[in-house]
């Protein structure tokens, strides 16, 4: 079986329906998290710069974002469709990863915990999101 039948057939298996509904779910969820739940503490912690913000900035943003967490979901889907356990473990890798990736950016143990709250947690729960949808 050469790699493009298998890749058809993962494909075959996604419930596109169900992917998009994940999608604006996981994105829906970025938003808030981003926003109401941890905006301050995020501009704080990752010493964000806002700049000059505009409608075509704000659209550019949260399109390329959108298309981020599209391709984000369908790693999951994909996976889950081969093994929820896979999907699971990937996820769990990635989460471990993007927080080796902080743990020496923070000289302070409570901004270091905000930081993994933050970015790491919105990994898990929109991984987790992804993983939910693919199994229904």
């Amino acid at each position: 079986m050469n790699s493009c039948n298998l890749i058809c057939q993962i494909f075959a298996q996604i419930n596109w329906w169900w992917f998009a509904v994940a999608t604006v779910v996981s994105f829906g969820i970025g938003a808030v998290w981003y926003s109401a739940l941890f905006a301050k503490a995020w501009i704080r912690v990752f010493k964000v710069e806002l700049g000059e913000i505009t409608p075509v900035s704000i659209f550019r943003t949260m399109g390329l974002q959108f298309a981020a967490t599209v391709l984000f979901g369908l790693v999951f889907f994909m996976l889950t469709s081969i093994s929820a356990w896979l999907a699971i473990l990937t996820l769990v890798g990635l989460c471990a990863w993007e927080k080796g990736n902080l743990n020496f950016q923070f000289s302070r143990m409570k901004d270091f915990i905000m930081a993994v709250t933050i970015r790491v947690g919105y990994t898990f729960i929109a991984g987790l999101v992804f993983i939910l949808f693919a199994l229904i």
